[in-house]
């Protein structure tokens, strides 16, 4: 603990100890008693002096000796009545007060060392999260040795790792010159200690019979369930403090982080390489059967499927790697039990059948409309040698229906009902991929949230979050706003995408104004800890919109300078503040009254901007 940082009025408080010293006066009348602290200081003083211009006066002068160290004095003066009385009521007090400084002390010394462990995890805790997210297993090495040195001082440092030959070989290191040559000297004996034991701290005298500028070595093993994958070393010089009990518990603490990551990084490789052998393998299939638009199975002498190509996957919802090799009377009767039979009738008498239309209910596309056409396969020698089925796909209404369907779920989150029923008139806007677009892209984010949270239990958080978040959604889709997405206390809108508004800056502001002023109505209703504020930023500018990710899982998203700018103008606005760039305010300077802040420089600008404060519209 710092001492230097310990004083009466850090430890106790001023208004209970003015009520303890104000009982004590009555047992010492006439008697002034104050707590000095160590400056001289007043802290607390409370008594009747005594008008007796003969009394004899007495002072007490008593230190508080805590922990070997003095905390403040009490001091009493009056007239010398009673002496032994008076002596008992002071040295009860001067105990009294000493229990109370011990104990707060204590109390101090515990709260100081629970945020010693709390910031120490916090560490562990970020410090994993960065190795854990690198799966390079060329990059992990150096990461965590920069890790370990940041949180450990040390002067020289090696990570060691098996190779395939399985000899353990230094993937990373650092040391000074003067260190190089004996640092790896001293660690190269060691290397079997690192593969099997526990951690260790060793000095000097453990390590070597020879003079050496290393005073200690730390180290502690990469180990996961079923082996030893390396270890990590730290050094320090002579000159430093050997390392502690707590910088071996980090370093183990790091190790494991490290163990779990380098093993990640090595199932990631493997799946990688995994996922190639299956690409190229699609590729290929893929290039075979790259002009034919309807599904085409084959199916050998011995009734297992040789042959599923992608356009059949699709349609009946199968996947080639887990159906080339299956019987067909296992993967087929979900298209209907009569469709063996049909392949039995076509290997029999070996003559095709065209036409066959069947309505069958899949179970991952619903109600399907197929076509079949099932003909006898033919070898080189026109002998039969299996079938081929040939599917057409009828669903052309089914589609339309997912695509309208895939446009409801992607906007009736973001938009209200009537931009959803304009999409739905050609659902083609909102296929995969982004195009240059004019927006105006609105920030809100809940002010001191932070510092909020901490206050109260995470159910009346939550409660709270939401009623402010409802108000500013509201505000959005009022104005006809797309809501991008929620981040964490605070959210994103876009306006003119995905259909185009020609005044939608205006509506951005206006937005933006309605939001601050329901979250003022709210705030009547509220109590004050409750009272949250939102800081704005809008920003109107080029950007791409669009679905952005996979085929699969994308949102409807905007990306582009436009976007960082009304980002960092709301990290800069204060609680309340609708803060514009340049080009918003040129768009709206006619219908809002507006405040200049004059050249801002924004994170991520090389130049200052040109900010301007909103405070309302035009009457």
């Amino acid at each position: 603990m710092d001492r230097a940082s310990v004083s009466l009025h850090r430890l106790l408080n001023r208004r209970e100890t003015t009520r303890l010293l104000e009982n004590f006066c009555l047992l010492l009348p006439q008697a002034t008693i104050a707590l000095i602290e160590n400056d001289g200081r007043v802290f607390v003083e409370t008594g009747c002096p005594s008008t007796d211009q003969d009394a004899r006066l007495s002072d007490y002068a008593l230190p508080f000796h805590i922990a070997n160290e003095t905390i403040g004095t009490l001091v009493i003066k009056g007239p010398e009545l009673n002496r032994a009385e008076r002596e008992a009521a002071i040295h009860s007090l001067h105990h009294s007060l000493t229990l109370l400084l011990s104990r707060a002390l204590e109390n101090r010394s515990l709260a100081q060392e629970t945020l010693e462990r709390y910031r120490e995890i916090n560490l562990l805790y970020n410090i994993g999260e960065t190795i854990n997210t690198c799966l390079d297993s060329d990059k992990i090495p150096h990461l965590v040795l920069k890790e370990a040195a940041r949180i450990i001082h040390a002067d020289a440092g090696a990570v060691l790792l098996r190779d395939q030959e399985d000899m353990l070989v230094i993937r990373s290191h650092f040391a000074p010159p003067e260190l190089e040559e004996t640092f790896h000297a001293i660690i190269s004996p060691h290397f079997d200690h690192i593969t099997h034991d526990q951690a260790h701290i060793l000095t000097s005298d453990q390590l070597t019979d020879q003079p050496t500028p290393v005073g200690a070595i730390s180290w502690a093993p990469f180990k996961t369930q079923e082996q030893v994958l390396g270890g990590i070393l730290l050094a320090r010089t002579k000159a430093k403090p050997v390392f502690t009990a707590g910088d071996e518990k980090l370093l183990v603490a790091l190790a494991t982080q490290a163990a779990i990551a380098i093993e990640n990084a090595g199932l990631f490789a493997d799946v990688k390489r995994q996922r190639d052998a299956i690409g190229a393998m699609k590729n290929q299939m893929d290039n075979i059967f790259a002009s034919i638009a309807s599904g085409v199975v084959t199916i050998d002498d011995e009734g297992l499927i040789t042959t599923l190509n992608k356009a059949a996957e699709r349609i009946l919802t199968l996947k080639a790697e887990n159906t080339i090799g299956q019987p067909y009377v296992k993967i087929l009767p979900r298209l209907g039990r009569k469709i063996i039979s049909l392949i039995n009738v076509v290997k029999r008498k070996e003559e095709p059948v065209r036409g066959y239309e069947l309505e069958i209910k899949l179970p991952d596309r619903g109600k399907v409309v197929l076509r079949l056409h099932i003909s006898p396969l033919k070898d080189s020698f026109q002998k039969t040698s299996g079938v081929t089925i040939v599917l057409n796909d009828l669903t052309e209404r089914r589609q339309l229906e997912q695509q309208v369907q895939q446009v409801r779920e992607t906007f009736e989150r973001y938009v209200v009902p009537g931009v959803v029923e304009q999409l739905l008139s050609d659902p083609s806007r909102v296929q995969l991929g982004g195009v240059q677009q004019d927006v105006s892209v609105l920030f809100a984010d809940l002010r001191n949230f932070s510092a909020f949270s901490e206050k109260l239990e995470p159910e009346a958080v939550v409660e709270v979050l939401n009623q402010h978040l409802t108000l500013a959604v509201e505000a959005v889709l009022a104005e006809e706003g797309m809501l991008d997405k929620f981040i964490g206390d605070a959210i994103m809108a876009v306006f003119n995408a995905p259909l185009p508004q020609p005044n939608h800056t205006l509506r951005t502001v206006r937005a933006a104004l309605t939001m601050q002023q329901t979250i003022n109505k709210l705030h009547t209703r509220l109590p004050p800890t409750e009272q949250l504020s939102f800081g704005v930023g809008i920003a109107t500018g080029q950007v791409v919109v669009g679905n952005i990710g996979s085929p699969t899982i994308h949102d409807y998203t905007a990306i582009g300078d436009s976007v960082n700018m009304a980002w960092r103008l709301h990290k800069h606005a204060g609680p309340g503040q609708i803060l514009l760039n340049e080009t918003a305010y040129k768009r709206v300077q006619r219908h809002v009254i507006v405040k200049e802040l004059g050249l801002i420089p924004l994170k991520g600008h090389s130049r200052p901007d040109l900010v301007f404060e909103v405070l309302s519209l035009q009457r």
